[in-house]
């Protein structure tokens, strides 16, 4: 067991170091590209527009770990934002909660179909992300008719710099939530991996899976709905559509920082080079003009290829 324990250390400390090693050198490129890319405001830039992805990303590697994923997640990023605009005449404080529930809502329900119904996660987080495209696209002309703007302290803090360049309340944000979320895979997760590798198992030892389950969806919507507010506050405005772009990159930055699309295997850590390789990435590729449908082709093939070889590596072992 101690000799299975450390080879799979050496395995994950491996796969992060090739990250490490694939991140510095399309920072190398993109800064040969574009010398500014190497100055320190456009770092910090970097590390503001990587804070939303960072946050759904790492909604998406709970639930991954879990053997689901959350393609609902998008427009649970966007319904949050569009509800916390729409209730901001309000207040900002009332805002956000209201934005917190309706995270809260969305996220018990698709867990409870999952957990406790057994439903499939992708055709039922699919579904969800219908409902609620049709019911967002009613209700901007009806019952969630308002302001389309976000509160001027939220614009101002997805934008903010703090204390002083690189460092931004994004960027602030995201360190503490992935922090907390580090710190809950690796001292308390071990209920999410042994769900992962094996959800019967789990169950015969004891554990409550669905409970497990619910819990890691409703914390999926709410990183989810975070990010959404990010993305909003730093477009300053808000709509149907706003995250969508982020949805094939939530996914993309999750299996290239090594969790399997199996469940069980992975660490957020590796999702965060995930996360700065894709946003790097993204620089990179508006530097040399490309356009959102090259990105998302791209993002597409990265999941692609990474899904079949981790297959691959399934079948073998």
């Amino acid at each position: 067991m101690s000799t299975l324990k450390n080879f799979a250390t050496v395995k994950v400390s491996k796969s992060i170091w090739a990250l490490i090693g694939i991140l510095i050198g399309l920072f190398l490129l993109t800064s040969f590209i574009d010398p500014y890319f190497f100055s320190i405001p456009a770092v910090g830039v970097t590390f503001a527009l990587a804070a939303p992805l960072g946050l759904l990303a790492a909604g998406q590697t709970i639930c991954m770990l879990t053997g689901g994923i959350d393609l609902s997640l998008a427009m649970i990023a966007a319904g949050a934002a569009f509800i916390v605009s729409v209730k901001s005449p309000s207040g900002t404080l009332n805002a956000l909660l209201w934005g917190a529930l309706f995270c809260i809502v969305v996220g018990s329900i698709n867990g409870l179909a999952v957990g406790l119904f057994g439903m499939n996660p992708l055709i039922m987080t699919l579904g969800m992300n219908a409902v609620l495209i049709g019911v967002f696209t009613v209700g901007v002309t009806t019952f969630l008719k308002g302001s389309s703007s976000m509160p001027e302290i939220l614009v101002t803090a997805s934008n903010a710099t703090f204390l002083f360049e690189p460092f931004s309340w994004p960027l602030v944000i995201w360190a503490v939530i992935g922090g907390a979320l580090l710190f809950l895979l690796t001292k308390t997760g071990r209920l999410i991996y042994a769900i992962g590798d094996n959800a019967q198992a789990a169950r015969l030892a004891g554990v409550k899976v669905w409970q497990v389950q619910w819990a890691t969806y409703v914390i999926c919507a709410l990183l989810g709905g975070i990010g959404g507010v990010l993305i909003g506050g730093q477009s300053g405005a808000v709509a149907i559509s706003l995250a969508n772009p982020f949805l094939l990159p939530s996914v993309a930055a999750v299996v290239i920082g090594g969790t399997s699309i199996m469940g069980g295997i992975g660490n957020y850590t590796g999702t965060i080079l995930g996360t700065l390789i894709l946003t790097v990435l993204s620089y990179l590729l508006a530097t040399i003009n490309s356009s959102e449908a090259v990105k998302q082709m791209i993002y597409g093939a990265i999941i692609l290829t990474l899904a079949w070889t981790y297959s691959k590596i399934s079948q073998n072992s």
